[in-house]
């Protein structure tokens, strides 16, 4: 228990200083946009609501914090990964058509595509404000910006063009293993280590090579996780899902036939869970450990949660999902220990 509440303490110090990185983010984007476009700010999320909507985010500064990386440089780092963060929700409103907002605009209502654009061009504008103000602040070298904008588009663009190659809809369900290497790796894996490209750019710690791949395993997790919640959008959409290949090449008969029901356009019949119990169950199995997996990752590089803690983490990670009714599905004590260095495939 003491345990317990040190790691939330120290959780919770991150959080704070995400806050911090967002106030920056915030008086930039003030200072860019006419008074006209902006709403005011009006209300404060509490520390666990902040905690919970910015989690990987804070997770981030805390990785920072104990590879011994300084203040100036870890705040630094945090607001490239909130314009990051801006840039790629701004582009995935655009592809999805929805409007996840993370800057307070005042245009029309309905301007979904817009506001997207916008969101693009003031993360885009606040991000190269903050490298040159590194460098006149001496946090960088003037001599380093230009190949540091050059690692974070070079990061971004892998990303982007898997999202591009789903644009037009996918007709073949690929294998579980394929998916993983050719597509879940850029929207998951990759996703979540544009927090290491920084640093690793600009840091001489061998230590962030393990965090990083711990990051990664804990980014396949979770696009493991969504790919659960998103089956019957995906197949609407044809679009890649992990949980469709294992059905489609592991799964029940049943569970096929279900599926191929789905893809000739029936309606699901059921949630998820109940049309396809055994192929969710191996799905969460595989999810859980690769999340542990990329936790113990973390752990050797010298970050503070144990495995115990990360259990609960990645419970926390269902919640946050949106999909806690799949905690029905979580492994047994005995079944993660046999998870234990496993990975998907």
């Amino acid at each position: 228990m003491i345990k317990y509440f040190a790691a939330l303490r120290r959780f919770l110090g991150a959080v704070e200083e995400h806050r911090a990185v967002e106030q920056r983010v915030l008086a930039s984007f003030e200072d860019f946009l006419d008074q006209r476009y902006r709403r005011p700010l009006v209300s404060v999320l509490g520390r666990f609501a902040y905690a919970q909507k910015n989690f990987f985010s804070s997770l981030f500064l805390s990785i920072y914090q104990t590879l011994d990386i300084t203040p100036d440089r870890r705040s630094f780092y945090g607001v490239i990964n909130h314009c990051l963060r801006g840039i790629v929700t701004g582009a995935d409103n655009l592809l999805d058509a929805e409007y996840k907002e993370m800057l307070p605009l005042d245009f029309a209502p309905g301007a979904i595509r817009f506001k997207s654009v916008m969101h693009i061009l003031l993360f885009d504008r606040i991000l190269c404000r903050e490298v040159r103000r590194a460098a006149d602040e001496g946090i960088i070298e003037v001599t380093q910006m230009e190949s540091l904008h050059k690692a974070l588009l070079d990061a971004l663009v892998p990303i982007g063009a898997e999202e591009a190659s789903e644009e037009g809809g996918v007709d073949v369900i690929l294998s579980p293993a394929e998916i993983c290497s050719s597509v879940h790796m850029f929207k998951g894996g990759k996703l979540l280590c544009l927090a290491f490209v920084a640093p690793l750019h600009l840091e001489a710690n061998r230590r962030l090579r393990i965090a990083e791949a711990g990051v990664y395993s804990i980014g396949m997790a979770l696009q493991l996780i969504d790919d659960l919640t998103d089956l019957f959008d995906d197949i609407r959409d044809r679009r890649h899902n992990y949980l469709a290949s294992v059905i489609q090449h592991e799964g029940l008969v049943e569970e096929r036939g279900q599926l191929e029901r789905l893809r000739e356009g029936a309606a699901p019949v059921g949630q998820v869970e109940t049309m396809f119990p055994n192929s969710v169950r191996v799905v969460m199995a595989r999810a859980i450990g690769e999340a542990a997996s990329g936790f113990d990752r973390l752990s050797e590089a010298g970050h503070w949660i144990e495995r115990e803690q990360a259990m609960q983490l990645i419970r926390f990670l269902f919640r946050l999902r949106g999909v806690k009714r799949l905690l029905d599905f979580f492994p047994s004590a005995s079944e993660l220990r046999a998870l234990d260095g496993s990975v998907v495939v």
